[in-house]
């Protein structure tokens, strides 16, 4: 049959996803650590602050769904993240720590 991307759900810690996490765009990618831009989605390391790239969420993933399977060959570690989760629960997770 041939392999397939499906959606797994997993518990992550969200401060540790964040550290880690390449986000991209259109046209180039982010360091959700850092915020760095113009990062190229081959990169397994942010150029400006060295974190080491485990996981890659796509802004607009329909627009991107060709790409995964070759990404996943270069970089079979990686771990793709849906961008909307991980928005959600950033956003959550900065909420409560204000109210701190």
């Amino acid at each position: 049959m041939g392999q397939h991307f499906i959606r797994v759900y997993q518990s992550l810690d969200i401060e540790e996803l964040k550290k880690h996490l390449l986000i991209y765009g259109d046209l180039s990618a982010n360091c959700a650590n850092c915020q760095a831009i113009d990062i190229k989605l081959t990169a397994t390391r942010c150029p400006e602050c060295q974190t080491e790239f485990k996981y890659v969420a796509f802004r607009n993933l329909r627009s991107h769904l060709a790409k995964l399977p070759r990404l996943q060959q270069e970089r079979p570690d990686v771990i793709f993240i849906d961008h909307d989760d991980f928005q959600h629960h950033w956003g959550a997770w900065k909420a409560k720590n204000f109210l701190k």
